[in-house]
């Protein structure tokens, strides 16, 4: 059942919680300074989001607040240090109501770091990125101390430019000056710096190029320590001389310059260190000391020329001749000792190799050959004679082995073989009665009849 009080719609009770916030003369459109962590941060190109809580540590996280807090990019241009979350800050601004989320949060439009300046901390940024990079560890270019021509970049201001000119002048009149004006300081000064810069590397036939500026605080130096001024000078094709604030100054144009000096005259002193006057003299000692190397040559040669002209030879040229014809006798007994020489070892070579082709003769092949020929024939033939004794041997004895096993041999000793039917009889068991049986012996045969069989146990009288 729903209550007797009307309900209220959310936009009226943001418009009245906002009116709270405006009633309020402690909070509302008055800006004051919140100190706090930096959290929830991510980069935009526009404005920037934020949040900030209490960096009091010894505060309970129950009691550790938030605020969500938002810097508009017209204020945050204004801003010199990159911020990182866990960043201690003081940010100067006021409170109100968001409608469209019914949140309040914290508008920043200054912010400083806590403990130290904001400058410092965007100088050591900024010095900690470039010294990532390098920038500050490429070879720095020599300066020429006898520049023919050399551009400032620097202000309108009377003083700085006045001290440039005063001291070119009195060093070297003959140095051409170009000055690039710029500012020096202000928000858009660095930009300018930076064009001016590559103005001259692209203008160039310069020998030397000075940044200067006079001396000012920290926040009137900043234009130099802009990362645009920075790697400007590091593109510089020539050699560039930072003049920047006094001599406690360092800034980013220094560190990346190729030679820094603590003024706008030491700067001119250095770009002119040879003096005019001083190479004039150095030219007058070098021209004399010319003139009399010259004159100690001219001399020397003179007297060679005399010597020369005294000399015999000049006066009975046919002298000229006497020992190169010298020279020619010894060279043409050398050359017939050598081509002599060359003869002889040559014969020495023609007898080597006729030996050696002697050697290689076919007839004396032939010979040896043939020799060797003989000699194989000889053993052949006392081999074979050798091998027929050996075979006759050994058929003289199966002869005899052959003769002693010879039946007719065995029956001329008395014995004699029965057959019956063409076969010979070996046991009395093969022969019946009256069975005919032939009887050889070694002179012929007797043919029988078989009147009675006995065997060894009748004739041993076993029965």
């Amino acid at each position: 059942m729903m209550s007797e009080i009307e309900p209220i719609t959310v936009n009226q009770l943001t418009k009245y919680i906002r009116r709270k916030f405006q009633a309020d003369p402690y909070i509302y459109q008055k800006n004051f300074w919140l100190v706090g962590e930096l959290t929830d941060y991510r980069p935009s190109s526009r404005h920037q989001y934020f949040s900030l809580k209490d960096d009091d540590e010894n505060l309970a996280p129950n009691d550790q607040y938030k605020i969500s807090a938002v810097m508009f990019a017209n204020d945050f241009r204004k801003v010199k240090f990159q911020l990182e979350n866990g960043m201690k800050v003081l940010a100067y601004g006021h409170v109100d109501i968001y409608p469209n989320r019914g949140s309040y949060q914290f508008y920043v439009s200054r912010l400083e770091v806590k403990g130290v300046g904001a400058l410092q901390v965007a100088f050591q940024q900024m010095y900690e990125k470039l010294k990532k990079e390098g920038l500050f560890d490429q070879p720095k270019k020599a300066i020429r101390p006898f520049p023919q021509r050399v551009a400032i970049v620097t202000s309108n201001d009377a003083a700085v430019k006045h001290d440039i000119i005063t001291t070119f002048r009195r060093r070297n009149p003959l140095i051409q000056l170009v000055f690039y004006p710029t500012k020096v300081q202000g928000d858009d000064a660095a930009p300018m710096i930076a064009k001016q810069i590559e103005r001259v590397g692209v203008d160039g036939n310069y020998d030397t190029l000075i940044v200067a500026r006079g001396g000012g605080s920290r926040g009137d130096l900043w234009a130099f320590n802009s990362e645009e001024v920075g790697r400007a000078i590091a593109a510089c094709p020539i050699p560039v001389i930072s003049s920047v604030g006094h001599e406690v100054d360092t800034t980013i144009a220094d560190l990346v310059a190729d030679d820094r000096e603590a003024t706008p005259t030491s700067a001119a002193v250095k770009a002119s260190e040879w003096l005019l006057s001083d190479v004039l003299d150095n030219l007058n000692s070098l021209r004399q000391q010319l003139y009399h190397l010259t004159r100690l040559t001219i001399d020397r040669l003179q007297d060679h020329l005399n010597d020369l002209q005294n000399n015999f030879v000049f006066r009975d040229p046919r002298r000229i001749l006497d020992q190169p014809t010298q020279q020619l006798d010894d060279l043409k007994q050398q050359l017939s000792a050598a081509m002599l020489q060359q003869q002889r070892d040559r014969r020495q070579e023609i007898k080597l190799l006729q030996t050696r082709l002697a050697g290689q003769s076919p007839v004396i092949r032939m010979q040896r050959d043939q020799d060797q020929l003989q000699s194989l024939q000889k053993m052949l033939i006392s081999e074979t004679t050798k091998k027929i004794r050996q075979s006759q041997l050994e058929a003289s004895g199966l002869i005899k082995q052959l003769l002693a096993l010879d039946p007719e041999k065995i029956l001329a000793r008395g014995y004699s073989y029965v057959t019956s039917k063409n076969q010979v009889i070996k046991s009395v068991n093969q022969l019946k009665m009256d069975e005919p049986v032939t009887i050889h012996l070694t002179d012929g045969e007797i043919v029988a009849t078989v009147t009675e069989v006995k065997t060894r146990k009748d004739q041993n009288g076993n029965h």
